[in-house]
């Protein structure tokens, strides 16, 4: 027997001793009050007889359950015990009141059939035959030693078959009741184990999971949603509106419209993912109303394996132009230096100087182009950023030929440490400061440039903000700074910050354009946070 049906047989058990100890205790009232003498002949009544098996029937009732509350002995054998004392007392009742026309048959009967439940049918037809052969030797008995004792062997044998019959019926009720209630047992351990399968799937998934109810309550969220909306744990019945409002009309869009189609990621602030979500209604039960299932995934990983499909296309373009248009540029570059050499001076020499500068130009956009088509995701390394930014003002204040004075570092704690390959963000350092040196409007002399870092409080993400003294950007331009070929320069190819944020992207970090109300230019990036317990780190440029 299974563990979960043993401990179900033992509460069947205690139950049925329940039983028995208030058949026993009515026995005995019954006897205490004298109430047996009005329904029990004087002639047949064994006052002595009847009392000791009451009381001996109630101390038995407290010894099994001492029994059954210590599990000792086991259950098989605490049933055959029970059932056992059951018989001899109800049948020493029985002899008591006037042999097997006193009516305390109808008690075997009962519990017989119920010991059917915890014990096989082949030992409750013998006990059943055993109860039956000893109803019999009491007749044999009663008539031997009761002097005016009428023979009732037909009663008896009635009795007999009437206890076989019940007991061989309940065996086949109890029989099936157990296949049923393992069958139960079985589906129910099966169910438990595909729920939680399913639950750990939705748990461990990566797309993020939220189950939302009309009014826009979460109900249910897996690892993944949470991560996602940057929460250690979400709160029950917390509400979509607060934790990401957009999303939260995003889903009354979907809601309101029967063909919803909306691709344009939700942005989180903070350095969180920009989400792309998908909706799909669960279907209701009755009089209830339908909730939907909310699926969240990071939109960086989406547009990066979109990049990778693009880039596959772009490179075997960028081949061909690199064949069709760098070779053209290096004769037509060619051709304007010797006639530079021809025209020193002059209107001719203006000319000359034009083409160069659009030839230069020409090159740049197919380097630009050429290094995207070229881009790979970074290896990361552990960064001390304090250190590695020291090292690259130096390097950039050499080669621009600025002031050491016009760049300023700040980064609390000065121990902050990053994820990120070390050349990227070179790459991306490089490009901001050109950017914020290019689009200055001012002398260069008057530039500067500060670099703030350290961890947020809110996220407990690294940053890193770039903030020059420039014009800024107005609100409207910052909406597309860092889509390709946008720029509002003349001179500019419109793919710096483009490959700037796709170079951030590739290492899992973000870059976020941040408006200052005193003015100027901010770009933030917030970096992957290094683990505690590594300790190697890079620190050069």
């Amino acid at each position: 027997m299974k563990p979960g049906q043993q401990n179900l047989s033992w509460q069947y058990l205690r139950l049925f001793n329940y039983y028995r100890s208030a058949l026993a205790l009515f026995f005995l009232i019954l006897y205490l009050n004298g109430w047996t003498e009005q329904f029990i002949r004087p002639s047949d009544y064994d006052q002595q007889l009847f009392h000791w098996a009451s009381v001996g029937y109630v101390a038995a009732c407290f010894a099994f359950m001492l029994s059954l509350h210590l599990h000792k002995p086991g259950l098989d054998t605490q049933v055959i015990v029970q059932i056992c004392v059951d018989i001899v007392v109800i049948i020493a009742l029985m002899h008591a009141s006037g042999g097997v026309r006193s009516g305390f048959g109808i008690l075997l009967i009962i519990n017989l059939s119920l010991s059917s439940i915890f014990l096989t049918r082949r030992f409750t037809l013998f006990l059943a035959a055993t109860t039956s052969l000893a109803l019999l030797g009491e007749n044999i008995y009663s008539q031997l030693v009761l002097p005016g004792y009428s023979e009732a062997y037909v009663q008896t044998g009635i009795l007999g078959i009437v206890i076989f019959t019940f007991a061989y019926l309940t065996s086949i009720i109890a029989q099936r009741m157990r296949e049923s209630e393992q069958l139960a047992t079985e589906r129910s351990r099966e169910l438990k184990s595909v729920i939680q399968m399913n639950e750990h799937i939705i748990s461990n998934m990566r797309t993020g999971i939220l189950v939302v109810n009309p009014d826009g309550v979460i109900e249910m969220a897996n690892n993944a949603a949470i991560s996602l909306l940057g929460h250690t744990h979400l709160d029950i019945n917390a509400s979509l509106m607060k934790i990401l409002p957009e999303l939260h009309d995003r889903f009354i869009d979907w809601q309101n419209s029967i063909e919803y189609i909306q691709h344009k990621p939700v942005q989180q602030s903070h350095g969180l993912p920009d989400l792309q979500p998908g909706f799909s209604r669960i279907e209701p039960d009755e009089g209830n109303n339908s909730s939907t299932l909310v699926f969240l995934e990071d939109a960086t990983q989406l547009n990066q394996r979109f990049q990778q499909v693009r880039l596959a296309s772009l490179g075997r373009l960028t081949a061909s132009i690199a064949h069709e248009i760098r070779n053209p540029l290096a004769a037509i570059h060619h051709a304007s230096q010797l006639l530079d050499e021809v025209f020193e001076s002059g209107p001719d020499k203006k000319l000359t100087d034009i083409i160069n500068t659009q030839v230069q130009r020409l090159n740049g956009v197919v380097e630009n182009v050429l290094q995207l088509s070229r881009q790979q995701r970074g290896t990361t390394e552990h960064i001390e950023l304090l250190p590695w930014l020291l090292k690259f003002k130096q390097e950039y204040v050499a080669s621009q030929g600025l002031d050491k004075h016009q760049i300023h570092i700040y980064v609390k704690p000065e121990d902050t440490t990053i994820l990120f390959d070390s050349s990227h963000l070179h790459q991306v350092m490089w490009n901001l400061c050109c950017n914020a040196v290019n689009h200055s409007r001012m002398p260069p002399a008057d530039i500067a440039i500060n670099f703030q870092g350290g961890i947020e409080v809110k996220s407990n993400q690294p940053y890193l903000d770039v903030i020059d003294n420039g014009p800024g950007i107005d609100p409207e331009t910052a909406k597309e700074i860092f889509d390709p070929f946008f720029t509002t320069s003349n001179e500019g190819t419109g793919l710096g910050l483009y490959i700037t944020k796709e170079v951030t992207e590739s290492n899992r970090a973000k870059i976020r354009h941040i408006e200052l109300p005193a003015g100027g230019t901010c770009f933030r990036i917030y970096f992957l946070q290094a683990p505690a317990q590594q300790i190697s780190k890079v620190s050069n440029v």
